[in-house]
């Protein structure tokens, strides 16, 4: 998914002969999680309100930004540059075709045949946007009690699911990892679990997560739990819902993860 903004001339609603003469910034991500219909209120609006305000929703994890790009279909871009111009006309997205190998060399970024992207050789962070007016559009939220809400529910989310899989006895730790798990064989499993409101379709990891998925013997498990809902009208907040996945033994692979601030790109498995 491309996505473009700042262009030199101002808003992005004007012909096409002005549009091509200018300069503009554009931001590359990879989707990760094909289209759901989200049940959670997840942008900024949405928690304000309560209410879902855009249902339709996918996971991307941004790949790569370039600044300064012509929007010339004569330059990099081709006729994706003309792609955005009309996106933004029309207020939609817009599918097309254009050529991404020019577009991932020009943007230095490592891939293998198939497009995909090597994250940890990539910055992958878009340039941070303004505030968005009247609260709406996207953003992270900055509550601390939604988010501690969020993860308890999806680490008891994720401890059903461990003992319906024949771990008898889960006990929750913390730290390095959230699970641990015990059959009645005598084998352990560690498991983490992330959780969000969103799509899940990349998770923030600590160094020490990290370590540990790298080097636990047998793989340490990983459970994402997304669009899990909050009820915030009354304190403490309440969980809900949620859609569970589980990734066993996983390794949390170099070309998967952003050095910068350890993002790593969820498993693209989704049923």
């Amino acid at each position: 998914m491309l996505f473009g903004f700042g262009h030199s001339g101002g808003s992005p609603r004007m012909k096409s002969g002005p549009w091509q003469t200018g300069r503009l910034s554009i931001g590359l991500c990879q989707v990760t999680v094909p289209r759901y219909v989200g049940k959670a209120p997840h942008w900024p609006d949405e928690l304000h309100s309560g209410e879902i305000i855009y249902p339709y929703r996918f996971g991307i994890t941004p790949v790569a930004s370039l600044d300064d790009v012509s929007a010339s279909q004569d330059d990099v871009l081709g006729s994706l540059a003309e792609n955005l111009r009309l996106a933004a006309t029309g207020n939609r997205g817009i599918l097309a075709v254009g050529d991404l190998e020019l577009l991932l060399d020009k943007m230095n970024v490592p891939y293998d045949g198939d497009y995909q992207p090597d994250l940890s050789q990539t910055l992958g962070i878009l340039p941070p946007s303004p505030a968005p007016r009247n609260r709406r559009g996207a953003g992270r939220s900055n509550d601390p009690e939604l988010r501690s809400t969020i993860e308890k529910h999806a680490v008891q989310l994720a401890i059903t699911h461990m003992r319906s899989q024949g771990w008898h006895n889960v006990v929750e730790l913390g730290k390095p990892y959230d699970l641990v798990c015990t059959n009645s064989s005598g084998q352990e499993k560690h498991v983490e679990v992330k959780g969000t409101s969103g799509a899940g379709a990349d998770v923030e990891y600590t160094p020490n997560e990290v370590r540990h998925f790298r080097n636990c013997p047998d793989g340490a498990d990983l459970i994402v739990v997304n669009d899990i809902r909050v009820d915030r009208s009354a304190r403490p907040y309440t969980a809900s819902g949620g859609k569970l996945r589980h990734f066993p033994s996983y390794r949390a692979p170099a070309e998967d993860l952003q050095a910068t601030g350890w993002l790593g790109r969820v498993p693209s498995s989704w049923k």
